[in-house]
């Protein structure tokens, strides 16, 4: 009987033991990327086939981190046998492989391991031969996924054609879209998708339901997918029944319109399409009677020719402004306040290239005031422009804005100036316009220059910049969150922030007082910070007056 017990006892004890046994940590998974398929141009009849770059990735696990050790990774070519040959790309990551009678094997190292192969259809490979090429892998305390590369030889090369377009319209006018394409492959296209593509200021006319558009950052595309299958060395164009315009909306400058066919199945993703109503029209092709001249590629492997960009110059304006701004306040006083930019439209504006700015404010301070905080989207300079590396405190500051500028957009950079002397009607500027050499000059498309510049000035003398309406009070609402994500608007908020200090102002037209010193947020443009409780100021436009104190001395 005990020793019954003893061995139950013993069994207990094993069984605890299990069980409070920590489990291993399962070994992290490293995904072997690469293309699903890879298309290769047919064999020439003399020279060499064409080679295609074939690369595949060790990527990141689930988890997140890098790679960071070695593998081993084998390339499999025993199912492109006679198809296709494969070599690896001693240009490119430069891993050595080692080749053998059907494998690569390829040692690789580092965060984001890869092995570059080239692929050509093999020498006596026929138009629609196809294979796979297989990759596996093995590391040390880590699982590494398969991936494969289906090979085909031949296949459709769909070609946009060029468009001949009216390259300056007027604002409203619309023109035809003489959409034409070929397939210069050597295989049929099963179905096709047309995009189009357009910045804000032009449209497409027609709609119809086999398209779907979405609307993203100023620019529409609209994707079109037509049925049917396209044989090679035919051409096609719009069908008569189903046409498409384009128009210049009447806010249009400067434009581009983006135009390609692709295969289906090739075409642009997107999450999500906007909604349309149907319209009972379908989009559709017609084949042209003439044969496509022969070309000299083989196969859609490159994406280049099947979309092409047309730019549009529209004959059209855009008044960009700037507001006076009038501050009070004696020494030791700091005043918060804003600049003020604006265009008035009628056009956006896009800049030539992506990226650049497509215009700048620059603000030159009055001699006794002292900068104490600024927008992010505005840099400290010199007097005469230069770099200066403190922030704050500077002379002169440039603000750009960002690529783009809507019609009716307006942009405040919020400022907190400290008044280190007390002076009477000391004068700075803000002014806006084109990148210039020591200051902006007026862009060819704005019609008004004379606006561009408007005075700073503290403790104006009386009747120095113009009558003062009487105040009124503005909106009261709670202080928004600082650093607030900008936003395009068409019109300033009227809404001021309301924190602590006393002072009084107005604005030329209606008035608008101002309370407070709290934290103006950002809801403006991609140029930098709009305050909403300075946007208040400036509802109404023109000049502003602001005089409030904060952190100042008291007053009797």
């Amino acid at each position: 009987m005990r020793k019954r017990i003893s061995l139950l006892a013993a069994c207990g004890l094993v069984a605890v033991g299990l069980a409070t046994t920590p489990a291993h940590a399962a070994d992290p998974v490293f995904p072997l990327l690469g293309p699903a398929a890879l298309p290769l141009p047919v064999p020439p009849a003399t020279g060499s086939p064409k080679e295609e770059s074939l690369v595949f990735t060790l990527g990141v696990p689930s988890a997140g981190g890098g790679f960071g050790g070695e593998a081993v990774l084998t390339v499999d070519l025993t199912k492109v046998a006679g198809i296709a040959t494969v070599r690896e790309n001693t240009g490119g990551a430069k891993e050595k492989c080692t080749a053998g009678a059907t494998t690569l094997v390829c040692t690789v190292r580092g965060t984001l391991p890869r092995v570059e192969l080239l692929v050509a259809a093999a020498k006596n490979a026929k138009n629609g031969d196809t294979g796979e090429i297989t990759v596996t892998g093995k590391t040390a305390g880590a699982t590494i996924t398969p991936a494969a590369t289906r090979l085909s030889v031949g296949g459709p090369d769909l070609v946009m054609r060029e468009m001949a377009l009216k390259g300056d319209p007027r604002p409203g006018e619309s023109q035809p879209l003489p959409l034409v394409f070929t397939n210069a492959g050597t295989q049929a296209a099963r179905g096709v998708v047309l995009e189009l593509e357009t910045t804000r200021g032009m449209s497409l006319v027609e709609t119809y339901d086999n398209c779907r558009t979405r609307t993203v950052a100023n620019i529409t595309t609209a994707l079109c997918s037509v049925d049917g299958d396209f044989e090679p060395g035919e051409t096609y164009e719009l069908a008569g029944n189903s046409p498409l315009h384009v128009k210049a909306n009447p806010n249009a400058y400067s434009d581009r319109l983006g135009y390609g066919i692709h295969p289906a199945g090739d075409e642009p993703k997107a999450a999500q399409w906007d909604g349309k109503a149907p319209t009972g029209k379908r989009l559709g092709v017609t084949k042209r009677a003439a044969k496509a001249a022969a070309s000299a590629r083989a196969v859609d492997l490159n994406p280049g020719d099947n979309r092409r960009t047309f730019d549009f110059h529209t004959r059209n304006t855009a008044d960009f402004t700037t507001a006076a701004v009038t501050l009070e306040g004696d020494s030791g006083d700091t005043l918060t306040t804003a600049f003020a930019f604006e265009n008035k439209g009628p056009a956006w504006i896009r800049s030539a290239r992506a990226g650049d700015s497509a215009a700048r404010t620059v603000i030159v301070l009055p001699d006794g005031v002292r900068v104490v905080r600024k927008p992010d989207g505005c840099t400290a300079t010199t007097a005469t422009g230069g770099e200066r590396a403190d922030q704050l405190g500077a002379p002169r500051y440039v603000c750009a804005l960002g690529d783009t500028v809507r019609e009716n957009q307006r942009v405040v950079y919020p400022f907190d100036l400290k008044v280190e002397k007390t002076l009477v009607n000391a004068k700075g500027s803000v002014t806006v316009g084109d990148w210039g050499t020591t200051a902006p000059r007026p862009h060819s498309f704005d019609p008004n220059p004379a606006n561009n510049t408007a005075v700073l000035v503290v403790n104006a003398e009386d009747g120095a910049t113009g009558p003062r309406p009487t105040p009124r009070p503005s909106t009261s609402a709670g202080t928004p969150s600082p650093g607030a994500s900008a936003t395009p608007t068409a019109t300033a908020s009227a809404t001021a922030a309301a924190a602590k200090g006393t002072g009084t102002g107005t604005g030329s037209g209606t008035g608008t007082t101002a309370h407070g010193s709290g934290n103006l947020a950002s809801t403006g443009v991609t140029a930098g910070p709009i305050a909403l409780g300075a946007a208040a100021l400036i509802a109404a436009g023109g000049a502003l007056y602001v005089a409030v104190r904060r952190r100042g001395p008291a007053r009797t």
